[in-house]
């Protein structure tokens, strides 16, 4: 795909905030990382970035009404995969702006979940931007058209809150929930916080979403992490993804479910930093 998307493909883009998780004097990575559906940056990326190593600059970016990103009040009818792959384009550009010292650092993305398709999305079409990228329990496609537009009709009448007791056990594995409750009760509140209109919207991006023709053609260098236990997306179908893509590379995390940076966050910074 083109390194420039039409207008239309990226007309509504919404403003994505950025929080700074790790700054250095001369970074030799700019890593950009962003959470999935109903949650935030603060609950799922912050305890994976404090174990980078000191010459990564790490940077987190809420997706629109969650977090630190306001709400997408201006979404079109049908947002798309490609509005919000121009909205990270756009805050890496503000970044290097903002930072000289990141104009010649090669930038890595990584994302959770939907922000996992994102990067895939990213990594097909945004290829001289983006050096590689690390897809965290991510798929080329999600579900059914129906089912998220199911999803975005449930929230917009009941409120992400109809969702967290579902949530919690697709996200999180049994022992971590009874281990760690302090990180669990953190994302799920982050769910709960999110704008619902905007968590309806991304809903219906990913009603609409599926790369999985563009998957041969992505040429930037990408790691698949799947987690063992992961209901949303399974590993056979991330390696399904893996093997679909040329040199694509594939690691398992044993024991964990969707959330893989939340429950390992240690092992997430290996695999992002590597």
């Amino acid at each position: 795909m083109s390194d420039d998307p039409t207008a239309s493909d990226v007309a509504g883009a919404p403003a994505l905030e950025a929080t700074s998780l790790r700054e250095t004097e001369n970074p030799r990575l700019l890593l950009v990382l962003v959470p999935g559906l109903g949650t935030d940056v603060a609950s799922t990326w912050r305890a994976a970035a404090a174990h980078l190593p000191e010459d990564v600059w790490a940077v987190g970016l809420d997706l629109p009404g969650h977090g630190r990103s306001a709400p997408w009040t201006d979404a079109p009818a049908t947002p798309s995969m490609p509005q919000l792959a121009r909205a990270v384009v756009d805050a890496v550009q503000r970044l290097r702006s903002t930072h000289p010292r990141l104009e010649h650092s090669p930038l890595r993305v990584a994302g959770t979940s939907l922000a996992g398709g994102l990067t895939l999305q990213l990594a097909a079409e945004h290829g001289a931007v983006v050096d590689s990228a690390t897809v965290f329990g991510g798929l080329p496609r999600f579900g059914t058209a129906e089912a998220w537009r199911d999803r975005a009709q449930q929230v917009l009448d009941d409120g992400t809150e109809a969702l967290t007791e579902g949530s919690m056990p697709r996200w999180f594995s049994p022992a971590f929930r009874a281990s760690a409750p302090e990180a669990v009760h953190a994302v799920m509140g982050s769910l709960r916080a999110a704008d619902d209109s905007s968590y309806a919207a991304l809903c219906t991006v990913l009603s609409g979403f599926d790369l999985r023709k563009e998957l041969p053609a992505i040429s930037t260098p990408v790691h698949l992490v799947a987690g063992e236990l992961d209901p949303v997306a399974p590993p056979e179908e991330i390696r399904a993804a893996a093997e679909a893509i040329p040199g694509a590379r594939l690691t398992l995390v044993d024991g964990v479910a969707h959330q893989i940076a939340v429950e390992r966050p240690q092992r997430a910074a290996e695999l992002l930093s590597a």
